[in-house]
């Protein structure tokens, strides 16, 4: 009997011991992976522990230097509210862009934003996004399939750095017979058609010579080659406009190596190098799109899309101009989305930010 009873009291110590170990381990409860501290999943409208969205960023590459800060932003995006963020792209290539896109579907990710090579190979890719209930933000383009088209206000964009360009010739030794060409980016992608586009009809009305447009597919060496090309081709060249600037700035380095100081440079994206190179004089001006700022956008808008929120069909960032007259106050804003990118106004408007910075 006594040996009874002590394997009974042993045993419900034991039970005990374990009653305890159980509700230490239900006491704390999870961080969610990819939180860069768990902070972040008490923020305002973050997911819920236990809940977490998967956000799928497809880009063109992760070389473009603008493609790599927009990057930067939607980490930022992913640290405030919560969501596991994942990066992938084409690398230049639109059947590994496709590919990578797909691969997030299977995956079960919760929304995709794709910044996409030829939007019109991606027909099978959106369907099979909507038959598995996954929501598509398209960045820059628009198709069938998408929940809401995201990007800037490009024929906006490509008109005001026409007025621009313009404005500039008409200061030079060239007016009125300027000849102007025109760095390209990707053909068929909708921001370049409308970033080319809209500044053309502005230049050509104004009675500019477009003697040269070339498309680069967004890299650095393919512009570099076209300038070499055409300072040779066009030899009176006066006015050369890049879509990027990871385009502009190397082709306006290499007109200046070969001596040729007098063509102008106007660029688009609003990247710190560039803004530094209108400070140095390379560049007239770029279109600040801020890189940071755009990508934190491109996370967050397929966050909210997922978590419910019904958003407008289609979201235009509006940049702003950037030549000698603004760039310091400009190139803070650019630098303070860099080195204090935790405590940055991404949500605001940026036309509100860009007012905030020039008024200060």
């Amino acid at each position: 009997m006594d040996m009874l009873r002590s394997k009974l009291s042993m045993g419900l110590t034991l039970l005990a011991l374990l009653a305890l170990l159980l509700s230490a381990c239900t006491a704390v409860a999870p961080v969610p992976a990819g939180s860069a501290e768990p902070a972040a999943a008490e923020s305002e409208g973050a997911a819920a522990v236990g809940d977490q969205k998967v956000i799928g960023l497809v880009q063109i590459d992760l070389s473009h230097p603008f493609h790599l800060g927009e990057v930067e932003g939607a980490n930022e995006a992913a640290r405030r509210n919560g969501f596991e963020l994942r990066v992938t792209s084409g690398e230049g290539d639109v059947n590994k862009q496709i590919q990578a896109f797909e691969n997030l579907i299977n995956e079960g990710v919760d929304a995709i934003a794709v910044n996409f090579i030829d939007v019109s190979a991606f027909g099978p890719a959106m369907q099979k996004a909507q038959d598995a209930g996954i929501p598509v933000v398209c960045l820059h383009s628009q198709t069938d399939g998408c929940a809401t088209v995201l990007g800037f206000d490009e024929w906006y964009t490509g008109r005001s750095v026409g007025d621009y360009s313009v404005e500039l010739l008409q200061a030079a030794p060239c007016w009125p017979d300027c000849q102007a060409a025109n760095l390209q980016g990707l053909l068929g992608q909708g921001l370049n058609e409308a970033r080319s586009g809209g500044w053309r009809e502005q230049v050509e009305a104004a009675g500019v010579t477009v003697v040269a447009s070339e498309p680069t597919d967004w890299q650095p060496e393919k512009a570099v080659a076209a300038m070499e090309n055409w300072l040779v081709a066009y030899p009176e060249l006066d006015l050369v406009y890049g879509n990027s600037d990871g385009l502009t700035v190397p082709a306006a380095e290499t007109a200046q190596a070969a001596g040729r100081n007098d063509i102008l440079f106007t660029s688009v994206d609003g990247s710190d190098f560039a803004l530094e190179a209108i400070k140095a004089g390379t560049l007239k001006s770029t279109f600040l799109y801020a890189p940071e700022y755009s990508g934190f956008w491109k996370a967050w808008v397929p966050f909210r899309i997922a978590s419910g929120e019904a958003l407008e069909a289609e979201i235009l960032i509006k940049g702003v101009l950037v030549n000698d007259v603004n760039v310091d106050d400009i190139l803070r804003l650019a630098q303070d989305q860099k080195e204090d990118i935790q405590n940055f106004a991404f949500e605001q408007s940026l036309p509100d930010l860009i007012a905030e910075y020039t008024a200060e």
